[in-house]
């Protein structure tokens, strides 16, 4: 992800769902907060080892490549990294209007 502007790399990253909900689970939690990706990933419904799958081998390492969260990949633990400030705003923004926002988007 480096080498991109932080609108180019914010878009890459709100480009799949899975990852806008990790983004905004987490926006929802204390700065320093560290939880298992489980409890802001928000698919419960299919917690099938495809999806767990796919979460641990794309969605969370795009998000810490970009510097927005920090994870554990033996654990699976993540927190907000250290570029998480620089979309903190928007995501709020995200948060405040979601009823606004196409359905399904969160």
């Amino acid at each position: 992800m480096t080498g991109h502007n932080p609108w180019d790399t914010l878009c890459e990253c709100l480009k799949a769902k899975p990852r806008r909900r990790v983004l905004t689970g987490l926006a929802a939690k204390e700065p320093t907060e560290t939880v298992h990706f489980t409890e802001v990933r928000t698919d419960e419904s299919n917690t099938g080892a495809p999806i767990h799958a796919e979460y641990i081998h794309l969605h969370l390492p795009k998000l810490a490549d970009a510097g927005y969260i920090v994870w554990d990949d033996q654990t699976y633990e993540i927190s907000q990294g250290p570029r998480f400030a620089e979309i903190e705003t928007f995501l709020e923004l995200v948060q405040t209007h979601s009823e606004r926002l196409p359905d399904g988007w969160v």
